[in-house]
């Protein structure tokens, strides 16, 4: 063919077959579908992504706690951490009872808060988050409260929410916030004259002031008898959810389905994802480990405290909104797949609720020794968290009691020769 003579249609012609075919390559299509559900906006799902597998790697900025950490921080428990735009993180050491607040490049700038029950004052902690206000929230566990913190470490007044009155318990069992609010997930039990008891499980949105701005799910049990057991192996939505940074709140908390219900800022539902999957067995050595704990429970407080032990994994573990709006799921499948030295496979959706790609997170990490927290772009490994002695709390009144286990439940059989490791804390960027 002689190009030169090609009329102008004609190279206007090959120009769009080309930019055709180029755009049909580069983007796959969907093959999910739209619908209702429930009077939800549904968006189901196929088992395949749109763009296959992705890996990404990483950056380590900075390291604390190990052999060669020149600063020589010895950590009691990192249980959990935050970080700020500019890349400060806030460690809780949930056993020296303590924040450490590190700098951009890894320096311990000022350790945060002390035990007690007064104003900056907080004990028995599980998670840490950034107030409405900017301010440090600390997650106490029992009985449940919200102690606060200036990040300068000037004492606030904890955070006070709900009815007035004590209830005989109330055990938050998960808290994050945005300046649209304070979330939490939680249950309150009390028993009444006939010894009847009443649990109220609930996840609601609470404005700064503690008046209750969405009441997003409740659920009320009664039953008879000296006790009552916070976990279990059931559906649970105070626990199961995630909190976007515009305020949206995605739960995720049947055990046996796909399924992420989103609700906008304002409490209303917002979208229901869907995603046909395989369900995946937990392996021997996990259902073995419940097991024995679980014995050990019935051996400590009898069998009103011992739950069931699933043999199946639940479909979805965690949930992160990216910065980008992006949801990244974590999911049973993609942890079993996962290689050596990585942070398992995300499904990552799209802000329209479709299943585009898995992504695997590429970074030192031992899924049977670690944790994690993904914030945003960065990412926090706590190591050896999972190998952390059990502790056990109690609390109670009225003829109840409430027990919680937290920590890793310390070393498998296969370790005790093993030495000790340190807790160490990883601080990375993801690209």
């Amino acid at each position: 063919m002689n190009f030169r003579k090609m009329k102008f249609q004609q190279w206007v012609l090959v120009l769009l077959f080309a930019l055709i075919t180029l755009s049909s390559s580069a983007a796959p299509s969907w093959n999910g579908s739209t619908g209702t559900e429930n009077g939800w906006p549904l968006v189901s799902n196929p088992s395949q992504s749109m763009q296959g597998d992705e890996t990404i790697t990483a950056e380590e900025l900075w390291r604390l706690g190990d052999e060669d950490d020149e600063q020589e921080i010895v950590f009691g428990l990192i249980g959990d951490g935050i970080v700020d735009d500019l890349e400060n993180a806030y460690l809780l050491d949930t056993i020296l009872t303590t924040i450490y607040q590190i700098g951009p490049d890894g320096t311990i700038d000022a350790t945060i808060g002390s035990e007690g029950d007064g104003p900056g004052e907080f004990r028995n902690t599980q998670s840490l988050i950034f107030m409405p206000n900017g301010d440090l929230g600390i997650q106490e566990m029992m009985p449940g409260g919200i102690a606060t913190i200036g990040r300068d470490g000037q004492p606030k007044p904890s955070f006070s929410y709900g009815e007035a009155g004590s209830p005989v318990m109330k055990h938050i069992m998960k808290v994050d916030a945005t300046a649209n609010g304070v979330v939490i997930g939680q249950t309150v039990a009390e028993f009444d004259e006939s010894q009847t008891l009443t649990s109220v499980h609930s996840l609601a949105c609470y404005d700064s002031d503690g008046t209750v701005k969405n009441l997003l799910f409740e659920n009320v049990e009664k039953q008879s008898g000296g006790a009552i057991t916070l976990g279990g192996s059931g559906n649970d939505f105070t626990r199961r959810w995630s909190l976007g940074p515009q305020g949206r709140v995605i739960v995720f908390q049947e055990n046996q389905e796909y399924k992420l219900e989103i609700f906008g800022a304002d409490g209303k539902p917002e979208m229901l994802i869907r995603r046909d999957y395989e369900p995946v067995r937990r392996s021997d050595k996990d259902i073995e480990q419940d097991e024995r704990q679980q014995e050990t429970m019935r051996q400590r407080f009898g069998d009103n405290f011992a739950q069931p032990v699933a043999t199946m994994a639940r479909h979805i573990s965690n949930a992160f909104v990216r910065p980008n709006g992006n949801l990244w799921v974590q999911n049973s499948q993609g942890d079993v797949d996962c290689p050596e030295n990585s942070i398992g496979y995300f499904d990552v959706f799209n802000t329209d609720g479709q299943y585009v790609k898995r992504v695997r997170i590429e970074a030192d990490y031992d899924p049977d020794r670690d944790n994690f927290r993904l914030l945003g772009k960065n990412l926090l490994v706590f190591k050896e968290a999972q190998k952390a002695p059990e502790r056990t709390t109690t609390s109670g009144g009225g003829g109840m009691s409430m027990v919680m286990i937290s920590g890793g439940g310390g070393a498998d059989e296969e370790d005790d020769d093993e030495e000790p490791r340190p807790y160490e804390v990883v601080f990375y960027r993801l690209p």
